[in-house]
């Protein structure tokens, strides 16, 4: 089994995101945590700085493309990162979902498709170029749900 030993993990301060941060932090491994809830964010880094792990977190926007690129390059020439969890998602409330409100449809194609784009496109050459690492998309269970 593959042993990572720099992650990034988008969605980090709760759910799955939370719960991959908090397994892969062990000795020697750099996680690269972010989520939009910083109060949740800074005591899942705490709980996994407990457990070993070199953590840097924060509550950077995945859709604010050119701030995240810069932060996801600083931490890749720090720690070449060899596991990209792109993991950051929110759904559309069913009882505000409306074709009438596109704002609501669009802040959610921003973070759940822009956002994972925006996550993998600055290291993807980097990590084709070492000839290692791997991507990993979390997806929604909404696709099995009549949203409007």
């Amino acid at each position: 089994m593959k042993s990572f030993r720099s992650i990034v993990i988008t969605g980090a301060s709760s759910g799955i995101g939370e719960a991959l941060a908090r397994d892969y932090a062990t000795p020697g491994v750099a996680l690269a945590l972010t989520g939009r809830d910083q109060a949740r964010l800074s005591v899942v880094a705490e709980e996994c700085r407990a457990r070993g792990a070199m953590v840097l977190a924060s509550p950077i926007d995945v859709t604010d493309r050119a701030s995240f690129a810069a932060w996801l390059t600083a931490f890749d020439d720090a720690h070449p990162v060899d596991l990209i969890l792109a993991n950051a998602g929110v759904s559309i409330d069913q009882q505000r979902s409306s074709l009438g409100d596109f704002s609501l449809i669009r802040k959610t194609m921003a973070v759940n498709f822009d956002g994972v784009l925006n996550t993998i496109e600055p290291l993807l050459d980097r990590l084709v170029s070492r000839k290692q690492g791997q991507i990993g998309l979390v997806s929604s269970l909404a696709s099995f749900i009549g949203l409007p």
